[in-house]
Protein backbone atom coordinates (compact mmCIF):
# COMPACT_ATOMS: atom_id res chain seq x y z
CA UNK A 1 0.00 0.00 0.00
CA UNK A 2 2.49 2.38 1.10
CA UNK A 3 4.29 1.54 -2.31
CA UNK A 4 1.75 2.50 -4.74
CA UNK A 5 1.05 5.50 -2.72
CA UNK A 6 4.38 6.34 -2.98
CA UNK A 7 4.43 6.05 -6.66
CA UNK A 8 1.33 7.95 -7.15
CA UNK A 9 3.14 10.81 -5.56
CA UNK A 10 6.17 10.73 -7.18
CA UNK A 11 4.23 10.67 -10.41
CA UNK A 12 1.99 13.06 -9.70
CA UNK A 13 4.80 15.08 -8.20
CA UNK A 14 7.18 14.73 -11.14
CA UNK A 15 3.90 15.58 -13.75
CA UNK A 16 3.19 18.82 -11.52
CA UNK A 17 6.78 20.07 -11.33
CA UNK A 18 6.93 20.26 -14.89
CA UNK A 19 4.31 23.51 -14.77
CA UNK A 20 6.54 25.84 -12.77
CA UNK A 21 9.78 24.17 -15.20
CA UNK A 22 8.22 24.95 -18.16
CA UNK A 23 7.19 28.79 -16.47
CA UNK A 24 10.91 29.42 -15.22
CA UNK A 25 12.27 28.54 -18.44
CA UNK A 26 9.82 30.98 -20.49
CA UNK A 27 10.69 33.65 -17.98
CA UNK A 28 14.30 33.07 -18.09
CA UNK A 29 14.48 33.47 -22.25
CA UNK A 30 12.08 36.54 -21.62
CA UNK A 31 14.84 38.34 -20.15
CA UNK A 32 17.02 36.81 -22.56
CA UNK A 33 19.10 34.76 -19.66
CA UNK A 34 21.94 32.09 -21.26
CA UNK A 35 20.74 29.18 -21.91
CA UNK A 36 22.64 26.74 -19.32
CA UNK A 37 21.79 29.87 -16.28
CA UNK A 38 18.12 29.19 -17.37
CA UNK A 39 18.58 25.65 -17.62
CA UNK A 40 20.22 24.90 -14.65
CA UNK A 41 17.89 27.15 -11.96
CA UNK A 42 14.71 25.87 -13.06
CA UNK A 43 15.80 22.64 -12.14
CA UNK A 44 17.86 23.17 -8.75
CA UNK A 45 14.39 25.59 -8.21
CA UNK A 46 12.13 22.50 -9.38
CA UNK A 47 13.40 19.52 -7.83
CA UNK A 48 16.60 20.57 -5.84
CA UNK A 49 14.10 20.77 -2.85
CA UNK A 50 12.60 17.90 -2.41
CA UNK A 51 15.12 15.96 -3.23
CA UNK A 52 16.57 17.22 -0.68
CA UNK A 53 14.10 16.44 1.57
CA UNK A 54 14.37 12.81 0.69
CA UNK A 55 17.71 12.38 1.00
CA UNK A 56 17.75 13.65 4.55
CA UNK A 57 14.84 11.41 5.75
CA UNK A 58 16.08 7.82 7.65
CA UNK A 59 13.46 5.92 5.63
CA UNK A 60 9.96 6.04 3.36
CA UNK A 61 12.20 8.24 1.17
CA UNK A 62 10.40 7.64 -2.02
CA UNK A 63 6.95 8.53 -0.39
CA UNK A 64 8.54 11.93 1.33
CA UNK A 65 10.21 12.73 -1.86
CA UNK A 66 6.71 12.08 -4.03
CA UNK A 67 4.71 14.74 -1.34
CA UNK A 68 7.36 16.79 -1.07
CA UNK A 69 7.87 16.77 -4.77
CA UNK A 70 4.04 17.89 -5.43
CA UNK A 71 3.28 20.02 -2.53
CA UNK A 72 6.48 22.28 -3.69
CA UNK A 73 5.46 22.14 -7.39
CA UNK A 74 2.36 23.62 -6.95
CA UNK A 75 3.43 26.05 -4.50
CA UNK A 76 5.66 26.97 -6.70
CA UNK A 77 3.15 27.26 -9.49
CA UNK A 78 0.92 29.32 -7.02
CA UNK A 79 3.72 31.90 -6.06
CA UNK A 80 5.25 32.66 -9.44
CA UNK A 81 2.32 35.37 -9.65
CA UNK A 82 3.27 36.95 -6.99
CA UNK A 83 7.01 37.79 -8.34
CA UNK A 84 5.79 37.76 -12.09
CA UNK A 85 2.43 39.19 -12.15
CA UNK A 86 0.82 38.37 -15.69
CA UNK A 87 3.28 36.67 -17.17
CA UNK A 88 2.21 33.01 -16.70
CA UNK A 89 0.50 32.06 -19.52
CA UNK A 90 2.92 33.66 -21.87
CA UNK A 91 6.32 32.08 -19.96
CA UNK A 92 4.60 28.23 -19.85
CA UNK A 93 4.36 28.83 -23.60
CA UNK A 94 7.67 29.99 -24.30
CA UNK A 95 8.87 27.14 -22.24
CA UNK A 96 6.49 24.18 -23.64
CA UNK A 97 8.09 25.44 -27.16
CA UNK A 98 12.15 25.90 -26.23
CA UNK A 99 12.10 22.82 -24.62
CA UNK A 100 10.60 20.34 -27.87
CA UNK A 101 7.12 20.15 -26.57
CA UNK A 102 4.70 20.81 -28.99
CA UNK A 103 7.14 20.35 -32.32
CA UNK A 104 4.76 18.95 -34.26
CA UNK A 105 1.59 21.33 -33.72
CA UNK A 106 2.82 25.23 -33.35
CA UNK A 107 -0.05 25.96 -32.01
CA UNK A 108 0.06 23.23 -28.78
CA UNK A 109 2.28 25.24 -26.25
CA UNK A 110 -0.41 28.06 -26.18
CA UNK A 111 -3.26 25.88 -26.39
CA UNK A 112 -1.43 24.31 -23.20
CA UNK A 113 -0.84 27.81 -21.75
CA UNK A 114 -4.43 29.20 -22.57
CA UNK A 115 -5.91 26.15 -20.92
CA UNK A 116 -4.45 27.06 -17.79
CA UNK A 117 -6.45 28.73 -14.77
CA UNK A 118 -6.76 32.46 -14.87
CA UNK A 119 -3.75 34.10 -12.77
CA UNK A 120 -4.98 35.32 -9.68
CA UNK A 121 -4.31 39.00 -9.43
CA UNK A 122 -2.20 39.43 -6.04
CA UNK A 123 0.06 41.60 -7.12
CA UNK A 124 1.04 44.06 -10.12
CA UNK A 125 4.13 44.24 -12.71
CA UNK A 126 7.02 46.17 -11.58
CA UNK A 127 6.93 50.26 -11.45
CA UNK A 128 9.31 51.56 -13.92
CA UNK A 129 12.51 52.98 -12.64
CA UNK A 130 13.30 56.71 -13.36
CA UNK A 131 16.45 56.58 -15.30
CA UNK A 132 18.81 59.59 -14.19
CA UNK A 133 19.03 62.86 -15.93
CA UNK A 134 22.40 63.80 -16.97
CA UNK A 135 23.25 66.76 -19.15
CA UNK A 136 24.67 65.73 -22.63
CA UNK A 137 28.38 66.84 -23.27
CA UNK A 138 28.55 69.79 -25.11
CA UNK A 139 29.56 69.97 -28.44
CA UNK A 140 33.08 71.14 -29.92
CA UNK A 141 33.13 74.43 -30.89
CA UNK A 142 33.38 74.70 -34.55
CA UNK A 143 34.16 78.33 -34.59
CA UNK A 144 37.44 79.61 -33.02
CA UNK A 145 36.68 83.24 -31.36
CA UNK A 146 38.49 86.33 -32.67
CA UNK A 147 39.78 88.64 -29.70
CA UNK A 148 36.52 90.79 -29.99
CA UNK A 149 34.35 87.90 -29.22
CA UNK A 150 33.66 86.23 -26.12
CA UNK A 151 30.86 83.28 -25.68
CA UNK A 152 29.65 83.28 -22.55
CA UNK A 153 27.82 80.27 -20.67
CA UNK A 154 23.70 80.87 -20.15
CA UNK A 155 20.97 79.16 -17.63
CA UNK A 156 17.12 78.92 -18.44
CA UNK A 157 15.54 79.27 -22.08
CA UNK A 158 14.00 81.84 -23.61
CA UNK A 159 13.81 85.26 -22.11
CA UNK A 160 14.43 83.33 -18.68
CA UNK A 161 18.20 83.14 -19.94
CA UNK A 162 21.20 84.00 -17.77
CA UNK A 163 24.38 84.94 -18.12
CA UNK A 164 27.86 85.71 -15.95
CA UNK A 165 29.12 89.56 -16.02
CA UNK A 166 31.32 91.62 -13.93
CA UNK A 167 30.95 94.46 -12.70
CA UNK A 168 33.72 96.68 -11.94
CA UNK A 169 33.46 99.98 -9.45
CA UNK A 170 36.18 102.11 -7.60
CA UNK A 171 38.47 98.85 -7.85
CA UNK A 172 35.69 96.83 -7.02
CA UNK A 173 35.02 93.89 -9.09
CA UNK A 174 31.21 91.94 -8.09
CA UNK A 175 30.73 88.57 -10.41
CA UNK A 176 26.86 88.47 -10.94
CA UNK A 177 24.52 86.56 -13.15
CA UNK A 178 22.16 88.26 -14.76
CA UNK A 179 19.15 87.80 -16.87
CA UNK A 180 19.34 88.20 -20.18
CA UNK A 181 16.86 90.46 -21.48
CA UNK A 182 16.64 92.15 -24.78
CA UNK A 183 13.39 93.89 -23.72
CA UNK A 184 14.87 96.00 -20.96
CA UNK A 185 16.56 99.37 -22.06
CA UNK A 186 19.14 99.73 -18.84
CA UNK A 187 20.84 97.36 -16.93
CA UNK A 188 19.28 97.00 -13.10
CA UNK A 189 20.69 96.10 -9.67
CA UNK A 190 19.08 96.03 -6.55
CA UNK A 191 20.37 98.65 -3.71
CA UNK A 192 21.57 96.14 -1.56
CA UNK A 193 24.23 95.24 -5.11
CA UNK A 194 25.09 98.72 -5.83
CA UNK A 195 26.21 98.93 -1.71
CA UNK A 196 28.53 96.13 -2.38
CA UNK A 197 29.83 98.40 -5.21
CA UNK A 198 30.60 101.13 -3.27
CA UNK A 199 27.50 103.06 -4.78
CA UNK A 200 24.90 104.58 -2.56
CA UNK A 201 22.30 106.55 -4.19
CA UNK A 202 21.65 109.70 -3.42
CA UNK A 203 18.61 112.48 -4.13
CA UNK A 204 20.92 113.98 -6.21
CA UNK A 205 21.07 111.09 -9.14
CA UNK A 206 18.83 111.53 -12.18
CA UNK A 207 15.49 109.60 -12.20
CA UNK A 208 14.04 107.15 -15.18
CA UNK A 209 10.62 105.94 -15.50
CA UNK A 210 11.43 102.08 -15.98
CA UNK A 211 9.12 99.47 -17.52
CA UNK A 212 9.99 96.18 -16.18
CA UNK A 213 7.48 93.22 -16.23
CA UNK A 214 6.09 93.97 -12.52
CA UNK A 215 4.84 97.18 -14.02
CA UNK A 216 5.91 101.29 -14.79
CA UNK A 217 8.28 102.53 -11.55
CA UNK A 218 10.68 105.09 -11.45
CA UNK A 219 14.36 104.40 -10.80
CA UNK A 220 17.30 106.25 -9.60
CA UNK A 221 20.46 106.33 -12.30
CA UNK A 222 23.79 105.35 -11.18
CA UNK A 223 26.89 105.10 -12.91
CA UNK A 224 29.58 102.55 -13.01
CA UNK A 225 33.30 102.19 -14.22
CA UNK A 226 33.03 99.10 -16.01
CA UNK A 227 30.80 96.05 -17.17
CA UNK A 228 32.74 93.07 -18.15
CA UNK A 229 31.35 90.34 -20.55
CA UNK A 230 34.34 87.83 -19.74
CA UNK A 231 37.12 89.86 -20.70
CA UNK A 232 35.17 92.47 -23.61
CA UNK A 233 34.72 95.46 -20.98
CA UNK A 234 31.90 98.71 -21.40
CA UNK A 235 33.05 101.61 -19.25
CA UNK A 236 30.37 104.06 -17.88
CA UNK A 237 27.45 101.94 -17.61
CA UNK A 238 24.44 103.62 -16.57
CA UNK A 239 22.54 101.32 -13.27
CA UNK A 240 19.39 101.54 -12.90
CA UNK A 241 18.01 100.41 -9.37
CA UNK A 242 15.63 97.71 -9.46
CA UNK A 243 14.53 95.89 -6.24
CA UNK A 244 12.01 93.44 -7.60
CA UNK A 245 14.29 92.73 -11.03
CA UNK A 246 16.48 90.73 -8.58
CA UNK A 247 15.72 87.65 -7.66
CA UNK A 248 17.31 83.71 -6.44
CA UNK A 249 18.95 83.14 -9.44
CA UNK A 250 19.69 86.51 -11.12
CA UNK A 251 20.99 89.72 -9.83
CA UNK A 252 19.08 91.99 -12.40
CA UNK A 253 18.61 92.47 -15.58
CA UNK A 254 21.61 93.41 -18.56
CA UNK A 255 19.56 95.62 -20.43
CA UNK A 256 20.44 96.89 -23.93
CA UNK A 257 22.85 99.69 -22.35
CA UNK A 258 25.18 97.08 -22.22
CA UNK A 259 24.09 93.80 -24.85
CA UNK A 260 23.17 97.08 -27.55
CA UNK A 261 27.08 96.99 -27.78
CA UNK A 262 27.23 93.79 -29.25
CA UNK A 263 25.95 91.47 -31.79
CA UNK A 264 24.59 88.46 -30.14
CA UNK A 265 24.20 84.95 -31.91
CA UNK A 266 22.75 81.79 -29.66
CA UNK A 267 24.86 78.87 -29.63
CA UNK A 268 21.58 76.26 -28.60
CA UNK A 269 24.15 73.30 -28.77
CA UNK A 270 27.05 74.62 -26.55
CA UNK A 271 24.40 76.46 -24.49
CA UNK A 272 26.47 79.90 -24.99
CA UNK A 273 25.86 83.41 -25.64
CA UNK A 274 28.71 84.46 -28.36
CA UNK A 275 28.75 88.28 -27.93
CA UNK A 276 31.01 90.24 -31.18
CA UNK A 277 32.30 93.69 -30.21
CA UNK A 278 30.46 96.45 -32.81
CA UNK A 279 32.38 98.92 -34.57
CA UNK A 280 30.23 101.76 -33.75
CA UNK A 281 28.51 101.90 -30.80
CA UNK A 282 26.15 104.53 -29.50
CA UNK A 283 26.34 105.42 -25.65
CA UNK A 284 23.37 107.84 -25.48
CA UNK A 285 21.59 105.37 -23.09
CA UNK A 286 23.55 105.62 -20.82
CA UNK A 287 24.84 109.19 -21.02
CA UNK A 288 21.20 110.75 -21.97
CA UNK A 289 20.30 110.59 -17.65
CA UNK A 290 23.31 112.57 -16.99
CA UNK A 291 22.90 115.27 -19.66
CA UNK A 292 20.57 118.32 -19.59
CA UNK A 293 19.82 119.40 -23.34
CA UNK A 294 18.58 122.60 -24.26
CA UNK A 295 18.24 125.08 -27.18
CA UNK A 296 16.77 128.42 -28.31
CA UNK A 297 16.16 129.57 -31.90
CA UNK A 298 16.18 132.86 -33.28
CA UNK A 299 14.79 133.52 -36.24
CA UNK A 300 15.90 137.07 -38.70
CA UNK A 301 14.12 139.07 -41.18
CA UNK A 302 14.50 137.19 -44.35
CA UNK A 303 14.38 134.11 -42.90
CA UNK A 304 17.31 132.81 -41.41
CA UNK A 305 17.38 130.80 -38.97
CA UNK A 306 20.13 129.99 -36.07
CA UNK A 307 20.02 127.75 -33.51
CA UNK A 308 22.42 127.72 -29.75
CA UNK A 309 22.35 124.38 -28.35
CA UNK A 310 23.40 124.17 -24.74
CA UNK A 311 24.17 120.45 -23.40
CA UNK A 312 25.21 120.27 -19.86
CA UNK A 313 27.25 117.26 -18.57
CA UNK A 314 26.16 116.27 -15.10
CA UNK A 315 28.22 113.40 -14.68
CA UNK A 316 31.37 111.95 -13.04
CA UNK A 317 32.95 110.96 -16.57
CA UNK A 318 33.87 113.35 -19.70
CA UNK A 319 31.63 112.92 -22.83
CA UNK A 320 33.90 113.02 -26.01
CA UNK A 321 30.87 113.85 -28.01
CA UNK A 322 27.68 114.27 -28.52
CA UNK A 323 25.19 114.84 -31.68
CA UNK A 324 21.68 116.37 -31.06
CA UNK A 325 19.03 116.35 -33.76
CA UNK A 326 16.82 119.13 -34.25
CA UNK A 327 13.47 118.27 -36.04
CA UNK A 328 10.94 120.76 -38.08
CA UNK A 329 8.00 118.70 -39.46
CA UNK A 330 9.31 115.92 -41.29
CA UNK A 331 12.94 117.77 -41.93
CA UNK A 332 15.81 116.82 -39.45
CA UNK A 333 18.89 118.11 -38.70
CA UNK A 334 22.20 117.70 -36.29
CA UNK A 335 24.32 119.61 -34.35
CA UNK A 336 27.59 118.53 -33.27
CA UNK A 337 29.04 119.51 -29.60
CA UNK A 338 32.94 118.92 -28.67
CA UNK A 339 34.35 117.09 -25.68
CA UNK A 340 32.85 118.30 -22.37
CA UNK A 341 34.48 117.53 -19.32
CA UNK A 342 32.64 116.19 -16.04
CA UNK A 343 30.45 119.59 -14.75
CA UNK A 344 31.20 121.61 -17.90
CA UNK A 345 27.96 122.94 -19.97
CA UNK A 346 28.94 123.43 -23.32
CA UNK A 347 27.27 125.83 -26.52
CA UNK A 348 27.56 125.71 -29.94
CA UNK A 349 25.51 128.03 -32.52
CA UNK A 350 24.72 127.08 -35.97
CA UNK A 351 22.71 128.09 -38.76
CA UNK A 352 19.64 126.10 -40.08
CA UNK A 353 19.27 124.93 -43.66
CA UNK A 354 16.59 127.36 -45.11
CA UNK A 355 13.18 125.77 -44.14
CA UNK A 356 9.52 126.66 -43.89
CA UNK A 357 8.17 128.45 -40.84
CA UNK A 358 8.15 125.89 -38.05
CA UNK A 359 5.80 126.50 -34.85
CA UNK A 360 7.58 124.32 -32.13
CA UNK A 361 11.03 122.70 -33.28
CA UNK A 362 11.75 119.31 -31.25
CA UNK A 363 15.38 118.31 -30.02
CA UNK A 364 16.65 115.45 -28.70
CA UNK A 365 20.38 113.65 -27.75
CA UNK A 366 21.13 111.54 -31.23
CA UNK A 367 24.36 110.11 -30.34
CA UNK A 368 26.98 110.51 -27.67
CA UNK A 369 29.92 108.74 -26.29
CA UNK A 370 31.85 109.12 -23.26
Amino acid sequence: MKRALAVTLCVCGVSLALLPLFTLVGLGVHRHAAPWAIGASAMLLVFAPSLAMATAAPRERSLIYGAGQFSWSLALFLMLPIYFPGERRSAVATGLAVTGFGASSSDLPERIADSLPEEPEVARPEVAEASTLTAAPLPPSTVPLSDDQIALPYEGEGRRMSVPVIFENQGIELELDMMFDTGATYTTLSHETLASLGIHPTDADPVIRLHTANGERLAQVMLVDAVWLGDLPIEGVAIATCDDCANADTAGLLGLNVAGGFNLSIDADRREVVFTRREHVDRKIDIKPFVDLAASFTRFPGGRVEVRVRLDNGSRRPILSAITSIQCGTERWKVQLAELVPGEEGTVRQRLPRHPVCEQYQIALHEALW
